[in-house]
């Protein structure tokens, strides 16, 4: 049986994420650049987290802990909406390894940089290997793990999690439809990091597909603080939707300005 304080700790855990995400970006665009540094030079990307990385190695960790909560996030719907069906499995199987992806990715800027910088600036390697490796880390556990992996898992875990919620008549089909939107989007912009030239253009609206994952949090999570129990309809608030789409318009236009 599903509690109210079920649907409370969820709505807890999708509001932790939410927030701990927001300031993640927020901080990492103001003191590295981000995300248009990580298609800089290695060279160039190095030198900028040198010069910040007071700032930037707590940052990733806030965004390493995102992704730890994307877990909790997943596990934690699995609770409330499994039916014993296999796409409940799946769904859950998608979001766990979502996390773990988005894991591996960001915490490479937690210990495995910053043991690169100081062997840079101890001179215990050369530049031309220094940057290399760097590099390496960067192309593999950032774009191939962490980007494409890590977004493909994403989106097919709200795609798969949208399908479950339509079929579910206690929860709004509006935001069940727009976690399928989400996750039909950072699908497709996954695959900006395995043919960058070719889907350039995905990675320009990066942003605005990944804005609309964490405004459909923040609304689940506001949702789900209202939810009572797990048979009656829980409908959001046009209210709720008029702030969803202000946040989504103040993250989104900047990027585009």
């Amino acid at each position: 049986m599903t509690t109210k304080t079920d649907y409370k700790v969820t709505a807890s855990i999708f509001m932790a994420f939410f927030l701990l995400i927001v300031v993640g970006n927020l901080m990492l665009a103001s003191s590295f650049n981000f995300p248009d540094i990580l298609r800089e030079s290695p060279e160039a990307r190095f030198t900028l987290f040198q010069n910040n990385q007071g700032t930037i190695i707590p940052t990733y960790y806030i965004m390493g802990f995102t992704s730890i909560l994307q877990i909790f996030m997943a596990v934690a719907m699995y609770h409330l909406t499994k039916k014993g069906r296999m796409l409940d499995l799946f769904a859950l199987t998608a979001g766990v390894l979502s996390g773990v992806f988005q894991v591996l990715g960001f915490f490479r800027w937690v210990i495995l940089i910053p043991m690169l910088s100081s062997a840079y600036a101890a001179s215990e390697v050369s530049s031309e290997v220094i940057f290399f490796l760097e590099k390496f880390a960067n192309t593999y556990f950032g774009m191939t793990v962490g980007e494409h992996l890590g977004s493909l898992f994403t989106g097919l875990w709200l795609i798969m999690l949208g399908g479950i919620l339509v079929q579910n008549n206690t929860f709004d089909k509006k935001l069940a439809w727009l976690g399928l939107i989400s996750g039909v989007a950072l699908s497709m912009q996954s695959y900006e990091s395995v043919n960058a030239s070719a889907l350039s253009f995905l990675g320009d609206i990066a942003i605005a597909l990944w804005a609309l994952y964490v405004v459909w949090a923040l609304i689940v999570a506001i949702m789900l603080f209202q939810k009572e129990d797990e048979t009656s309809l829980q409908p959001v608030h046009w209210g709720v939707w008029l702030l969803g789409v202000v946040l989504y318009l103040a993250n989104v236009i900047p990027s585009l300005l």
